[in-house]
């Protein structure tokens, strides 16, 4: 791993935590769609959303929150929540556990909220995660307004993170019976999980967009990261299981207070179904299918460009003087992606 000096400016909220390894390279998973004869002329592959490998649901799930913490303040979503999480979160990586056959559900806002994942072919994700150093086995309690659970149960692994003002460790009992109840029914229906086949899975970040490449648009040289610490089981499914990426490109030199945030992208292989379900203003992207623009918490710029049945996010930071357009940086790793890069000039 390189080790660099690193700062991430703007806010506590650009907390990058995914994981301290080598860019991921992660082996591709069988496809469920069939191959097409090279005399065809291919026909455009359906937005389908992927079905969970098991028959427990977010209603299953916000069931028993419901009786453990009661209703909770926000619909239940059927993503991971951006309370109090890595910045890398919102976005494509909020639906990384349905791309994997599994299920992510979450409700409240700051203060009182829960999340539940539950993922199905576990042992490889445990595996890998332990070589890894972010899984050390099975855990759970309550105690100080918030409880806390992973477990394997057959070949499925329930994560959940549940904080309340209520809660103590006299809830623990409750909590867990309920966590268990989900967790034996989903290995007790689970099965294989179908991964739909995509040309961004393990893509490099320099297939993205180069150093070089993205140090011509800014006007100013820039540094990829590609390597973070923290890892957990949400790293090992995003990296692992579904060969998404997360790059994120810095100023190159400067003293740590000085250093400005260019861009970040992260993405959802054949996520295109959850791309549909953006909010955000349309725009035109050259060589997209389609793309939204929106803005951040903390004044970022968003651009959500959907290529084919792929979802790619690109995220510019304010950095004093306002957040960047996006749109030039986009544009140039959609042509990347789909004609290749340009010559150096």
């Amino acid at each position: 791993m390189r080790l660099r000096s690193f700062l991430v400016l703007g806010t506590a909220a650009l907390l990058l935590v995914s994981g301290c390894t080598a860019a991921p390279t992660p082996t591709p998973r069988p496809s469920g769609s069939p191959s097409v004869s090279e005399t065809t002329t291919p026909t455009p592959e359906p937005i389908v959303e992927p079905e969970a490998a098991f028959d427990v649901t977010c209603d299953d799930v916000a069931a028993e929150m419901r009786d453990l913490v009661g209703e909770p303040s926000s619909p239940v979503e059927p993503a991971l929540s951006v309370v109090s999480t890595m910045s890398w979160i919102p976005g494509p990586a909020q639906y990384m556990f349905q791309r994997a056959g599994g299920i992510a559900c979450s409700a409240g806002d700051a203060g009182r909220y829960w999340e539940v994942t539950i993922l199905p072919d576990a042992e490889a994700a445990i595996a890998g995660a332990t070589e890894r150093e972010g899984y050390w086995g099975e855990r759970g309690g309550c105690g100080e307004g918030s409880c806390e659970f992973e477990f394997p149960d057959g070949d499925v692994l329930l994560s959940a993170s549940v904080t309340d003002p209520g809660l103590d460790d006299g809830d623990t009992a409750r909590a867990e019976e309920a966590m268990r109840r989900l967790a034996s029914s989903a290995a007790a229906s689970s099965s294989e999980v179908e991964y739909i086949a995509s040309d961004i899975i393990g893509v490099p970040c320099e297939r993205f967009i180069s150093e070089q490449e993205l140090s011509g648009i800014v006007g100013a040289d820039a540094v990829l990261f590609t390597d973070f610490g923290g890892w957990g089981i949400p790293a090992e499914v995003y990296h692992y299981v579904n060969g998404s990426r997360i790059c994120y490109y810095t100023s190159a030199t400067g003293d740590l207070g000085d250093i400005s945030s260019h861009l970040r992208i992260t993405t959802l292989p054949a996520g295109a179904w959850a791309f549909e379900k953006l909010d955000g203003a349309p725009v035109d992207v050259e060589g997209a299918d389609a793309a939204k623009a929106s803005s951040g918490e903390y004044g970022e710029s968003i651009l959500d460009v959907r290529l084919g049945i792929d979802w790619i996010r690109f995220v510019t930071f304010d950095n004093g003087a306002g957040a960047a357009d996006p749109s030039p940086l986009a544009t140039a790793a959609v042509r990347n992606l789909t004609v290749g890069p340009t010559a150096p000039q």
